[in-house]
C-alpha cells in the first residue's frame, strides 16, 4: 500500500490571527513582534503586504522599518493563536485520526489507506484548504507527498493558499532544481558550507554519496542526504498517541531578542520549568541536558552535558543549561530563540530515597518544592505562582511555555 501524507501549513499564522482580531489592519503592512518600545525587538511574523515591502522574519524592527516605513507592529496574542490553532486541528481530525502537529501552525496528516493514491491526496488537500478558509478565515498551503519530507517541502512551493504534489514520480522535476537551503533544518551556515563544496541544489545533494557527506558533516550528513532523497519510513505520530519518549524538550522564540544574561535567565527558567513539569507528569527523570541556540540569522547549534545523577528538577536543568549558554555565547550577541531538552530518560521512582548528604538533601527539598508548585498551577493556573525574575521583563516573563510549547517530532534518522 502506497503512503499518502499531507503537510498543512497555515500561512503567516501569527500575522493572520492578528488581522482576524483587527480587521482594520488587513490591508496594511503589519509585523507581529515583541514589545516595539524595546530597541531589540524582532519580527516574528508578517502579513503579505509587509512581505511585498521586503520585511523578513527575524529582522530587527528598525531594519524592517527601513524597507517598510509605514509598518504597523502588533504583539503576539497567544490566547487567540492557541484558539485558532485548536479550531484548525479539530478540522484536521475530520479527515484522519493520524495528525502529527509540528508547532501551532503546521501538521502532517496521514491519509494512507487501501486504494488511496496521490491523486486522492491532491483532491483531499484542496477540500481541506477550502474548509479551513470558509470556517476560520485562515488560509492553508498544503503539500501532498508519499512521505513527510516531500509533503513538508510541497507545502512551501505554493504560498499562500495553494496545493503542491511532491512524490517519487515528479521529484526530479520539482525538487532537484530547488536551492539546497529549502530543505528542512538547513540553516544559513549549513547552506554556505554545502555551497563551499559545490552543492547548490537539492538534486546535487541527493546525488552525493551519503558516506562522503558523513565524512564532512558527521551524522548530520546522513540526515541531509536522507532529506534530499526522501528517505522517511517513519509513520505519522497521532497527536493522542503515547509513543515511547526518547527525550522531553521545549523551545521558544523569544518575544524580543535575547541580548543580556538577564534576558537569557528569564527565558531559560521558563523553559526548564516547562520541561521539568512535563517530566514529572510522565514520571521520568533524565541525565543529559541539551541546549539549543538560534541567532537572529536563523543559524542554530546545540550543546549538551551529562549529569552525574538523574533529575526532574528545573533547578538542575537551569544550572546546566545556563552553564552551557555562558560557555558558548557572548553576552550582547542577539539570540532569537532558545531550547532545552533532556534525554537518557529513566522511570522515576514512586518513593523518594532520603539522603543525609548535603547536596542530595538540598535537591530533594527543591524537588518537593517543585511538586508543590505543580499542584498550585494545576489548581489555579500557570501564573498563580512565578519566580520573581519573570516579572522584570513582561515581554519574556508573560509567556507560558507549558501551554505554548512546540512538540518537535521524533528525529527522522537515528
Amino acid at each position: 500500500m502506497s503512503r499518502v501524507v499531507l503537510h498543512a501549513d497555515l500561512n503567516n499564522f501569527y500575522a493572520s490571527v492578528a488581522c482576524m482580531e483587527h480587521p482594520d489592519l488587513r490591508e496594511l503592512p503589519i509585523a507581529v513582534c515583541g514589545d516595539p518600545t524595546l530597541r531589540h525587538g524582532i519580527v516574528l511574523a508578517k502579513n503579505m503586504p509587509a512581505k511585498r515591502h521586503g520585511v523578513i522574519t527575524g529582522q530587527a524592527i528598525w531594519q524592517a522599518r527601513q524597507s517598510c516605513p509605514n509598518l504597523q507592529t502588533v504583539p503576539v496574542d497567544f490566547n487567540s493563536v492557541l484558539h485558532y490553532s485548536g479550531v484548525v486541528r479539530q478540522i484536521f481530525a475530520r479527515y484522519t485520526n493520524r495528525v502529527q502537529p509540528f508547532g501551532a501552525d503546521e501538521a502532517w496528516l496521514d491519509i494512507s489507506g487501501p486504494g488511496v493514491e496521490i491523486e486522492d491526496g491532491f483532491r483531499m488537500a484542496n477540500h481541506l484548504r477550502h474548509t479551513v478558509r470558509e470556517e476560520t478565515g485562515l488560509t492553508l498551503s498544503v503539500g501532498v507527498g508519499d512521505n513527510r519530507i516531500f509533503a513538508k517541502l510541497g507545502s512551501d512551493l505554493k504560498k499562500p493558499d495553494g496545493v503542491s504534489v511532491v512524490c517519487a514520480g515528479n521529484r526530479c522535476a520539482v525538487l532537484d532544481p530547488l536551492p539546497v537551503g529549502d530543505l528542512l533544518f538547513i540553516g544559513r551556515a549549513t547552506q554556505q558550507k554545502l555551497q563551499s563544496i559545490g552543492i547548490f541544489t537539492v538534486g546535487q545533494l541527493a546525488a552525493v554519496d551519503p558516506g562522503a557527506l558523513k565524512a564532512i558533516f558527521g551524522k548530520t550528513g546522513l540526515m541531509l542526504s536522507g532529506f534530499a532523497r526522501g528517505n522517511d519510513a517513519a509513520s505519522v505520530i497521532a497527536e493522542d498517541s503515547q509513543p515511547k519518549m526518547k527525550s522531553v524538550g521545549n523551545s521558544i522564540t523569544a518575544a524580543h531578542d535575547i541580548i543580556t544574561r538577564h534576558d537569557a535567565r528569564i527565558t531559560l527558567y521558563g523553559l526548564c520549568e516547562s520541561v521539568a513539569s512535563r517530566m514529572r507528569k510522565h514520571h521520568v527523570m533524565g541525565r543529559v541536558v541539551q541546549l539549543s541556540i538560534r541567532n537572529v540569522t536563523l543559524d542554530w547549534y546545540q550543546r549538551q552535558q551529562k549529569l552525574d545523577f538523574s533529575t526532574d528538577c528545573s533547578f538542575d536543568l537551569f544550572e546546566t543549561a545556563y552553564g552551557l549558554l555562558n560557555a558558548n555565547w557572548r553576552e550582547g550577541t542577539p539570540l532569537r530563540s532558545l531550547g532545552v531538552s533532556v534525554s537518557q530518560l529513566s522511570t522515576a521512582g514512586t518513593l523518594m530515597q532520603l539522603s543525609f548528604l548535603p547536596e542530595d538533601a538540598a535537591r530533594q527539598k527543591r524537588q518537593i518544592l517543585e511538586q508543590t508548585v505543580d499542584d498550585i498551577r494545576e489548581r489555579y493556573g500557570h501564573f498563580a505562582i512565578q519566580r520573581a525574575i519573570m516579572l522584570y521583563d513582561r515581554a519574556l516573563g508573560k509567556i507560558n511555555p507549558e501551554d505554548e510549547h512546540v512538540l518537535h517530532p521524533e528525529p527522522y534518522f537515528k
